[in-house]
Formats: C-alpha cells, sequence, structure tokens
C-alpha cells in the first residue's frame, strides 16, 4: 500500500493506492489545523486506516506534497515513530518536468505534482490544469512536457468568506451545483455571482492562455473539491479528476521505483 498525502492550506487530502492495481483504495478530506501534533496526526490517521478497514496492510512507502512547511516536520516525525516508515517529500528536483519558469522555486509542490499527473495521464498533448482550492490556480502544460507557467486567483470560499466578513448584512451563503445567471435575490445573485462568474473567469482565461500561447487543442481538467460547482457551466472544462494530486504523488511514487506511470 502507497499512501500519498496533499497538505494544503485549507484541507489535508489523504490517499491509499493498491500497488497491484495501481487503484486508489480510499480516501479522506481533513481540515489543515497548522497545531497538529505529531500524536494528533498518528490518532487521525490510525482512525483513518480503521475506518477504511485497512488494519494489517502493509504500508510501503509515503509520497508527501506540502504547501505548509510547519506541518512537514510532525507528518515525517509521525509516520517514522509510529510506522517505520521515511516519507518522500516532493519538490521539483525528483519530478521530470522542464519548468519554464522565473522562480521555480516559489510554485506549489502540488501545482507540479498536478502537471506531472497531467502529463502521465494525457501525453503529447498541450493542457490547463485548473484547481479549485484555496487559491484558484491554472497551469499550463505543453504537449512537449513543458511546464509554462500560471495563473492564481483568489479561491472560490476564499472570496465568498471574504465578503460575507466584509459585508455585516449578508447572511451565510451555501453554494449550490444549478444557478441561474440572474438571481432574483440577494442571496441568489451572489451565488451567480461566484459560480456563474468564476465559470466565466476560467472560460476566459483558458482562451487568454491559448491566444498567449499560440497552443492548440488544450485540455482542460479541473481539480479541486469545488471542480464539480464549476464544470456544468463552463464551456470549457473537458473533465474534472478530484484525485489529480494524489494520483500525481503516486506517479512519483512509480517513476522512483522503476515502474512506468
Amino acid at each position: 500500500m502507497v499512501v500519498t498525502i496533499d497538505i494544503g492550506n485549507t484541507n489535508i487530502t489523504i490517499g491509499c493506492f493498491s500497488r497491484k492495481s495501481d487503484e486508489i483504495i480510499n480516501y479522506a478530506s481533513l481540515r489543515t489545523d497548522r497545531l497538529l501534533t505529531t500524536d494528533d496526526l498518528a490518532i487521525k490517521y490510525s482512525n483513518l486506516v480503521s475506518l477504511w478497514g485497512l488494519q494489517g496492510k502493509t504500508l510501503d512507502k509515503v509520497v508527501i506534497s506540502s504547501v505548509v512547511p510547519t506541518l512537514d516536520y510532525p507528518f515525517k516525525h509521525m509516520f517514522e515513530k509510529y510506522f517505520n516508515v521515511s516519507p518522500i517529500f516532493v519538490v521539483k528536483e525528483n519530478v521530470p518536468i522542464t519548468i519554464n519558469y522565473d522562480f521555480p522555486r516559489e510554485i506549489g509542490a502540488d501545482r507540479i505534482v498536478n502537471a506531472y499527473a497531467g502529463i502521465c495521464m494525457f501525453p503529447q498533448r498541450n493542457l490547463v490544469i485548473v484547481d479549485f482550492g484555496t487559491a484558484t490556480t491554472f497551469d499550463i502544460v505543453s504537449d512537449k512536457g513543458t511546464y509554462e507557467g500560471g495563473v492564481i486567483v483568489p479561491g472560490i470560499m476564499t472570496s465568498l468568506r471574504s465578503m460575507e466578513e466584509k459585508a455585516a448584512k449578508l447572511p451565510h451563503i451555501d453554494l449550490l451545483s444549478k444557478t441561474a445567471v440572474v438571481g432574483k435575490n440577494t442571496i441568489d445573485g451572489i451565488r451567480s455571482g461566484i459560480i456563474n462568474g468564476t465559470a466565466s473567469m476560467v472560460d476566459g482565461i483558458v482562451a487568454r492562455i491559448a491566444g498567449e500561447t499560440g497552443f492548440k487543442d488544450i485540455k482542460v481538467i479541473a481539480t479541486g473539491g469545488l471542480s464539480e460547482l464549476i464544470i456544468s457551466v463552463s464551456s470549457s472544462i473537458e473533465l474534472i479528476d478530484k484525485h489529480l494530486t494524489l494520483k500525481g504523488l503516486y506517479y512519483i511514487w512509480k517513476l522512483h521505483n522503476g515502474k512506468k506511470a
């Protein structure tokens, strides 16, 4: 069993993959808490394994991407102390992608992992990977497998919660999967602005990326927990893969173990 973990600013996503089938066995999403200790993490991880019925399964390797440095040591120490496994933390140097970027070290590990997953799943394709997380990020990959840069926009929930905090009269707003463009009340108007506005932003940015790069036949892949809200009203997103980052981490493990992704 290979465990893949994406430590993000809002959520920590954990996936377990079978080495025999290469399939994801189970997955979970936990809220990111920067104060978690080694023992906190051990309890949470052990509870998940128990809930999944995976007790006794051999833990071969753990592969982690992280954008929260304060949690790196607790995760490392937890797996070493309780499970006798030293996790691999992904950095750009152990992902075989040519990076055409001014300051490569500024790129979040999850974005490099997403790009590599896209290359493995859709080789020799021009890709735009849109990740709907704390920020909405666009990562551009050429058909030669080169990372060409990206776009960063405040995330859907980041924008919504910021507006709720700044506007005293606004109630808490839950987003719906289908929202008419023309809202008949304040809440529906905001829902429309967030969902339809985000979809229009995605479609517009993808069109501008195509115009600027000259890339033809761009495949647009969405990931992240809120991607399903947008795909139904977006004209450019072709597919959703909620496990894209976890799959990318697994592909990196396969790469470093001499296996074809």
